[in-house]
């Protein structure tokens, strides 16, 4: 893969993320400073944090690895330890030590390793990342986050927002609210208001397939459908395009302002800093997951069980 094609991945798949930050110096516990704490440490790995929005409590966390010449490094055979450090309380012991799961992207690109993580603090963090090579060996590498107070999406347990999203009754109509070239008319019977009105589990899916900005809207959506079959009967599926769209010649068309894809009123509503995003809300309109980006199958349908058994 050449160097040019990676970094135009790493561009993709951090895009409005949360990547390494430079924030004022500040001392730190140990007498370093919060920008000095990466260099403590060896730089013989890169890693770079993808997720978009990092806050206190449970979080997914999303780490895109690379070694310093840019290639990449996550493959489902490289083991990764990911060690999460408190900077305002101890830079030199990780809070939280936890294995990274290899996470699949894109077909014939790198992937991601994520991580289920909980936050106690709003501030500086730090993340070093261990990975062991085939010989036994080990590479290390580090990086400065930001964890926020709250997130901008609703929190675990939080009311969903009861959006008036669109709805169709035919394919044809399908075809006018979703950019899908094989959609599943299951995904379009109800709006997010129907469904907590309901009181049924629902999944809810923001991606656009034609006009994503990251590139994983398609394969995301795909990897929801796969799944859905098992749980048409208990859960409902929502899938919502979250740009403005319109009809020209025929042809679905984002509808621009000043150069720039419009969000639907669901998106702000919801809080999406990017695309794809997942939620998934149990009966009683509680959001119980949410899984930015591309999430495996085996992900889906454990939050899919933890509402419709």
């Amino acid at each position: 893969m050449s160097r040019s094609t990676v970094l135009l991945l790493v561009l993709i798949l951090s895009a409005c993320s949360g990547a390494p930050t430079t924030p004022s110096p500040s001392p730190s516990p140990t007498g370093s400073s919060v920008v000095d704490w990466p260099l403590q440490g060896p730089r013989e790995i890169v890693p770079i944090a993808v997720s978009s929005e990092l806050a206190i409590g449970s979080n997914r966390f999303l780490l895109n690895l690379v070694d310093n010449a840019n290639e990449p490094l996550a493959s489902a055979d490289r083991p990764v330890e990911m060690r999460f450090f408190d900077l305002a309380a101890d830079a030199t012991q990780p809070v939280v030590t936890v294995a990274g799961t290899y996470l699949p992207t894109i077909p014939q690109l790198p992937g991601l390793y994520r991580a289920q993580v909980d936050f106690t603090r709003a501030g500086e963090w730090g993340l070093e990342v261990v990975t062991t090579e085939a010989d036994g060996s080990q590479r290390s590498g580090r990086m400065v986050f930001s964890v926020r107070e709250a997130s901008s999406t609703p929190q675990i347990g939080a009311d969903a927002p009861a959006s008036l999203t669109p709805t169709a009754a035919t394919l044809a109509e399908v075809g006018t609210i979703s950019t899908d070239d094989d959609p599943d008319p299951d995904f379009y019977g109800s709006s997010v208001s129907d469904a907590v009105a309901a009181g049924q589990p629902f999944l809810l899916i923001f991606s656009t397939p034609a006009f994503c900005r990251t590139a994983t809207c398609g394969p995301a959506l795909d990897i929801v459908k796969s799944v859905a079959p098992g749980y048409l009967d208990r859960v409902t599926f929502i899938h919502v395009e979250p740009y403005q769209l319109e009809m020209v010649e025929g042809q679905l068309q984002p509808v621009l302002a000043d150069g720039q894809l419009v969000p639907v009123p669901s998106v702000i509503e919801w809080g999406l800093l990017t695309e794809p995003y997942i939620f998934v809300v149990d009966g009683a309109g509680k959001v119980t997951a949410k899984l930015e980006g591309v999430a495996s199958a085996e992900e889906i349908r454990a939050a899919l069980e933890a509402v419709a058994p």
